[in-house]
């Protein structure tokens, strides 16, 4: 008899069984052992209920099972169903919408041994392009939470580090099934939506870590179920109702525990960028012009912010538009963030090269209407409230959103003018504050 698996790998389902199909092969492809495979059909309607079966038995043998509900209980209760039907110690929560890499799962059983209470281990996260998508959520001022480092190359340094996280994505996620399952599963009052942050924080108020695994890599497509989305707000709100998100912040600790810096925008969020020091290393090196030397520095530090806006420049002004405009674009995506410097430079090389800019325009016009006001107000009382107490990391963050603030409330001020210029038939110069009249012809 063929020993027990050490591993159930539990995968919920809802239609997209080309996904399913590719994410199974992979699994088979990759596995190194023998693996327990559960597949939790929430009610699909296409080919899923006619093919799975005998694609899983081919793939797996009598190791493959096919739980089928004929509607769809979403996310939580599937994975709970999952994991009781789970015979192997450890339980991986696996998405559909996944593609597993040669070697994924050593890595992560090899943390449990070395890590003493460890309550679970997730591996990096990329894009079918290779840049990360996930390697542990990170909790920011204002109540948000987000992917850290999303965007960068998994080449990165900042991806290879193993860390500890409060909380992990269940896209792909190992943790004893013992632990799990006394741990009350997933809460399934979420809907597709926070259910994994939730276990997280839970798992972490009981004294256990969270490790990410950079060794073991998983490509994740992400969200390609439909509807994942719908729910959003009602699961933020009771992730909100469970627990105090702004006791909980530590986004700008791992950023200065890994030698970076993060600068405040006049939105009041945080972007990623390297320390003043980098930038000053970085520059000296380009003290004479060099647009190849410029590109070559920033491919190996993509969070160079300085360097984007010298080559762009150069870009610019020899004529080559289109070179600028993906590089800005690049830069936005690279920090996972697009402040108002990046729609205006986009904007700025849109129209020279004659582009459509009404999305740009609609998306510079959305940032802009969330500044002043009360709202704005209370956002960044809470938001100094959140780190006058807190670590010197988020302490020195202070005044950079009062700076920010006040750039925000000028930006706010310099948008209603031109509003105001705009209804009068007037045009405003930017930065002057004064109105001219247009004359008719």
């Amino acid at each position: 008899m063929p020993p027990a698996p050490a591993v159930s790998v539990v995968i919920p389902v809802h239609g997209n069984f080309a996904l399913t199909r590719d994410c199974l092969k992979s699994l088979a492809r990759t596995a190194g052992q023998p693996l327990e495979v559960i597949v939790a059909d929430n009610g699909s309607t296409d080919e899923t209920p006619r093919e799975l079966r005998a694609l899983g038995s081919a793939l797996f043998g009598p190791l493959f099972r096919h739980i089928r509900f004929e509607e769809n209980r979403n996310f939580a209760p599937a994975c709970n169903a999952g994991a009781r039907a789970a015979s192997a110690d450890f339980v991986f929560f696996l998405n559909n919408d996944t593609v597993l890499t040669q070697g994924w799962l050593p890595p992560l059983l090899r943390r449990f041994r070395s890590v003493p209470r460890l309550g679970a281990a997730g591996p990096l996260l990329t894009y079918a392009d290779g840049t990360v998508q996930h390697l542990g959520v990170a909790f920011k001022p204002g109540y948000k939470l987000g992917h850290l480092y999303k965007g960068l190359p998994a080449t990165h340094p900042l991806a290879q580090k193993r860390r500890f996280f409060k909380a992990l994505t269940a896209a792909a996620l190992l943790m004893p099934r013992g632990l799990f399952l006394s741990a009350g599963g997933f809460d399934e009052g979420f809907v597709n939506g926070y259910e994994d942050v939730d276990l997280s924080l839970r798992l972490t108020s009981a004294g256990l870590s969270l490790a990410s695994v950079p060794e073991s890599r998983v490509i994740h497509l992400e969200s390609k179920t439909p509807t994942r989305f719908a729910h959003e707000e009602a699961n933020g709100l009771r992730l909100l109702g469970k627990w105090r998100l702004d006791r909980l912040v530590d986004m700008p600790d791992h950023v200065a525990a890994d030698g970076y810096a993060l600068t405040v925008m006049p939105e009041l969020e945080l972007r990623l960028t390297t320390n003043p020091a980098v930038s000053a290393e970085l520059l000296a090196k380009l003290e004479t012009f060099d647009p190849a030397l410029c590109r070559e520095l920033l491919e190996k530090e993509p969070l160079w912010e300085e360097g984007y806006s010298l080559l762009g420049a150069h870009l610019e002004n020899s004529g080559q538009a289109a070179e600028a405009l993906e590089l800005y674009r690049g830069a936005a995506r690279c920090k996972n963030s697009c402040s108002f410097q990046d729609y205006e430079r986009i904007l700025r090389v849109e129209t020279a090269l004659g582009r459509d800019t009404s999305g740009t325009r609609a998306s510079l016009g959305r940032l802009t209407a969330t500044l002043g006001g009360q709202e704005y107000a209370r956002k960044r009382e809470h938001i100094l409230e959140t780190l006058a107490g807190e670590s010197p990391a988020q302490q020195a963050l202070i005044p950079h959103y009062e700076r920010a603030y006040k750039e925000g409330l000028r930006l706010a001020a310099s948008a209603a003018l031109a509003g105001e210029a705009g209804r009068k038939g007037g045009v405003v110069r930017p930065g002057s504050g004064r109105r001219t009249s247009r004359r008719r012809r």
